[in-house]
């Protein structure tokens, strides 16, 4: 029976998620955090309309600061990271790594066991993104 009350935490906090899952509820809140930033970064560009003072203005506040560095630093983590899981849903979706159907003999065999491989082909990608990200981005962290 579904639990009413846990709303949108159920999506983090339901039970025995495998790996896939997990996969698709960070996919999600990365979805959500880039249509978050679109709104927001169109109105920061916006301001170009207002003439070159307000807009030397609006890039010496909002630019120029360290917490500016950190949130572009998610941001193009937050890039990376649903786009090669995107990649991976598709291909799921298109029966790729899924393999062929079979009978229903028990004990059954499901398909997770085939995507493993590709969820796990995602997550070393995107770590090595990550880490990448961190390296290009260590200038506008520290300074330099």
């Amino acid at each position: 029976m579904y639990n009413r009350r846990k709303g949108i935490l159920k999506w983090a906090f339901a039970g025995k998620y495998n790996l896939e899952a997990y996969l698709f509820l960070l996919h999600r809140i990365t979805g959500l955090a880039l249509v978050v930033y679109l709104p927001m970064h169109i109105l920061v560009t916006s301001m170009r309309v207002f003439g070159p003072e307000a807009w030397k203005a609006t890039m010496e506040r909002v630019a120029h600061s360290p917490v500016s560095a950190i949130g572009e630093w998610l941001l193009v983590v937050a890039v990376g990271f649903h786009g090669l899981n995107g990649m991976r849903l598709i291909l799921t979706e298109l029966g790729m790594f899924i393999g062929r159907p079979s009978k229903p003999i028990y004990p059954y065999k499901n398909s997770i066991d085939r995507q493993r491989i590709l969820s796990w082909a995602v997550m070393v990608l995107s770590a090595v993104f990550i880490v990448w990200s961190i390296f290009a981005f260590s200038p506008r962290f520290f300074g330099h």
